[in-house]
Formats: structure tokens, sequence, C-alpha cells
């Protein structure tokens, strides 16, 4: 794929057969396009291999009331673990609007390989929200960075807002903002890095932005610049 048209008719054609392979040849500019992202749910989850040979996708837009917002919305499921590959996400809006909402550059949800990708702008959801991904359970996460501001309401974290099961997390940064608007009734975990993070290892990874919060619940509440 070399061109906004191309990409657009192969999210098309994923959204009817979510494995077909895609790799970029070119930067590609999607301000003003309509995305809508590929993968609905863990049965409708994207397995197949998103290569973006080095390229940049620019002004990547979505708005959506669905759960799982990104450039993906479901990244693989048991047995089929779908990769996304050597993307750089330059100057995003991804909002979710869903009351359960999961929101990330890349993925909302993932329990497939993300490697090689950088995201910057803003990513905005509810329950579980990062810079690349909402949350990561199993799969891993390798060499990605965010600079995107970050905001959201349970799990919140530059990165990802969660990290859980067998998910791996290797050589990642992430220097956005933070901001977790604290939902009253809900446990709360906020990080720089990652929001909540289910005793997996992190291996040579850093945060330095600004984690803030807003607001008090009546669960816990753990926020840290590296870890909630």
């Amino acid at each position: 794929v070399y061109n906004a048209d191309g990409l657009l008719a192969w999210n098309e054609a994923a959204q009817k057969d979510e494995s077909i392979n895609c790799t970029l040849t070119a930067d590609i500019d999607l301000t003003g396009k309509v995305w809508t992202p590929i993968g609905t749910d863990y049965d409708n989850a994207y397995t197949g291999t998103f290569d973006g040979g080095g390229h940049t996708i620019t002004g990547l837009t979505v708005t959506t009331n669905d759960e799982y917002a990104g450039l993906f919305g479901y990244l693989g499921n048991f047995g089929k673990f779908g990769t996304v590959k050597n993307v750089v996400m330059d100057g995003i809006q991804i909002t979710c609007n869903h009351r359960l909402g999961y929101a990330g550059g890349v993925a909302g949800y993932s329990r497939g390989t993300i490697e090689n990708c950088s995201v910057s702008g803003s990513v905005s959801g509810t329950v579980s929200v990062g810079g690349v991904v909402g949350a990561q359970r199993d799969g891993s996460i390798t060499g990605c960075s965010s600079s995107a501001t970050v905001k959201g309401t349970i799990k919140v974290g530059g990165v990802a807002g969660q990290t859980i099961f067998g998910a791996t997390l290797t050589a990642c940064y992430a220097t956005g903002n933070v901001t977790i608007e604290i939902d009253p009734r809900q446990n709360i975990s906020g990080g720089g890095l990652v929001g909540f993070n289910d005793g997996i290892s992190l291996l040579a990874c850093y945060a330095t932005g600004n984690v803030t919060s807003t607001g008090s619940s009546t669960g816990y509440v753990h926020i840290g610049g590296f870890l909630g």
C-alpha cells in the first residue's frame, strides 16, 4: 500500500477478512479521512500482519462510541496472534466514548505482537487507555514509544493502560503527559508508562511525562510516575 486511498481500500477488505496482511511502501496522510478501527472484538480480531515498513501514518482520527479504538480495535485472539510492526503514528487523535472503552494509538486491546511502533498526538478513553495500546493481554510490546497525551478514568498509562496475564513489555518508553480523571466508584491505576501491571516483567523501559489526576474514588487509587 502506498497512498491513503489504498490504505482505506485495505481497511474495507480487512473489515470482512481480518487475516489480510498489509505492507506500507510509502508515508501516508489520513488527515480528513474516515478510519474505522480493524477488529471489533475477540471473535472479530485482526490476526494478520501489518508492516509499516518504517513509514509514517499522519493524521489518523478516530472518534467512536464502540468499545475498542485505535488504528486497530482488537488485535489477536487465542491461537491467532496478529502483528503490527515498524510504523510511526504521527499526530493521531483517538477518542473512545464507550463507557467501558479501550483506546490506544496502535490498538485498543491486544493479544498479539506490537513491535517498533511510535505514537504522537492524543488518546482519550475510559476503562483502559494507553499511548500505544489500551490493554495488552498475553503477547508482547517491544521497542515502542509514545509522546502522545493520554487521558482516561480507570487504568491509564503512557504506553499501555494495562499489561496483564502473559504480556511482556521490553525496551519501551513514554514522554507524553498522562491524566487520570478518576471514576468515583472504581479502583484506579495510573502511571507514566503503564497504568496497571499484573505482575509481569517490564524490561529496559522508562517514562518522563507528567502524571496528574483529578477527583477521588471510594476504591483504591494507585498512581505513579512509572507504574500505577
